[in-house]
């Protein structure tokens, strides 16, 4: 008599799944001891209609799981491999983020200074409409506390073609276009006083990190954060066109090439990147790290400079480029950031503990914020009933 366990139910759902998505015997044979999170991401992709995904995971400092999901391109049905590479939209923002504060150690900026002092006279020579832009500093910027509403004025990142128009321009408009054109309208609030996500003050930083460094923003962040990290593959995407090694991207009743300018959302959005880019980037975000990215300091800094009112369920927050949760595993706090763009949802997780994370897909689920959760707790669910994870290093592996 076989005796059936709920291990055994998922490790077998998990190899049809598998079988299902186009994974060879062999794959499916060395998968068995991680299949709660095949058979977890099987079950996502289905339920919203993806087309495709990876998910990474690390422990202690090692890559344990990379995989790829599903169809990289549906026309051509080709398959998302373990080292695809996806637009990371708005996980971006904590390496735009890690490169100012790489900046900030080495004593070239200050977290309270002014933000448009740093720019200089090319963004301000035609003067700007509202006094209090002189009062945001980096941290405001970094904390989403600049100023702007995008429920109240709109988010300029995505208003390129009004833009364009309005400073007289051929579009895309770009970042230095946008920000002039910004500066001609007033803040939605005073600066400092409360938290609203905003793509724009990341925009700026991108500016900031150009002004600082002499570097163009790509350079200067592969310079400060992706070579200290060990990451050689994160490229700034193209807007209209897969770069090699790319999947595609898929949105019923979405334009995902074309209808917005990853050129200009670089800092805040436009990075692609695959899961082992990603995690190579978040392992080092940690005190206990054999080559810790940032010092001990400015990661307590990253915990506890909390933007002001966006403590919100279970007391997290957001601190200096992440999302917070100050009572994570291990005593330590959690990390965490999420994108979405037409075709793009990622979502990268840090736990106290070590216990890392990555989730990219090639289409947004929806209702956005719902699909937030529920991919997150399908994760967390999955990895609890792992037993055992494989022990060999998979960075040494994949590009």
């Amino acid at each position: 008599m076989i005796r059936t366990t709920r291990r055994t139910l998922l490790r077998h759902s998990a190899t049809a799944a598998l079988a299902t998505l186009g994974f060879p015997a062999i794959v499916r044979a060395e998968a068995s001891a991680t299949a709660p999170l095949d058979a977890a991401m099987a079950m996502l992709l289905g339920r919203y209609g993806v087309p495709g995904g990876a998910l990474g995971v690390a422990r202690a400092g090692q890559l344990v799981y990379a995989r790829g999901f599903g169809l990289a391109n549906k026309e051509h049905r080709t398959r998302v491999q373990p080292d695809s590479l996806f637009r990371i939209a708005s996980l971006s923002k904590p390496i735009t983020a890690a490169a100012v504060l790489r900046l900030v150690e080495t004593g070239r900026l200050s977290l309270d200074e002014s933000a448009l002092g740093l720019l200089g006279d090319d963004y301000l020579a035609s003067g700007v409409a509202d006094a209090r832009f002189m009062k945001i500093t980096v941290r405001h910027l970094l904390q989403h506390s600049g100023g702007w509403d995008k429920a109240r004025s709109g988010d300029p990142l995505f208003l390129s073609a009004q833009i364009a128009r309005a400073m007289d321009v051929a579009g895309p408009a770009d970042a230095r276009t946008t920000i002039r054109y910004v500066l001609r309208r007033t803040l939605d609030f005073e600066p400092g006083t409360r938290f609203s996500y905003c793509n724009f003050g990341y925009c700026i930083l991108g500016r900031i990190i150009e002004a600082v460094t002499r570097q163009s923003y790509a350079n200067a962040v592969r310079s400060l954060v992706l070579r200290p990290s060990g990451v050689s593959r994160m490229a700034l995407g193209d807007s209209t066109r897969a770069l090699p090694g790319e999947v595609s991207y898929y949105q019923p009743g979405e334009s995902t090439y074309g209808s917005f300018s990853l050129a200009t959302n670089d800092a805040n959005g436009g990075w692609v990147a695959s899961v082992a880019d990603l995690l190579r980037f978040t392992v080092r975000l940690d005190e206990k790290a054999a080559q810790p990215l940032l010092k001990p300091e400015t990661l307590q800094a990253v915990y506890t400079s909390v933007a002001p009112g966006s403590v919100g369920l279970k007391g997290a927050y957001h601190g200096l480029g992440w999302y917070v949760n100050p009572k994570g595993q291990g005593g330590r706090p959690n990390l965490w950031y999420i994108g979405g763009l037409p075709g793009t949802k990622s979502i990268l997780t840090r736990l106290g503990d070590g216990f890392d994370w990555v989730v990219l897909l090639n289409q947004r689920p929806q209702p956005f914020d719902a699909s937030n959760v529920d991919i997150q707790n399908t994760i967390h669910k999955a990895a609890g009933a792992i037993s055992e994870w494989p022990t060999q290093d998979l960075f040494q592996s994949l590009g």
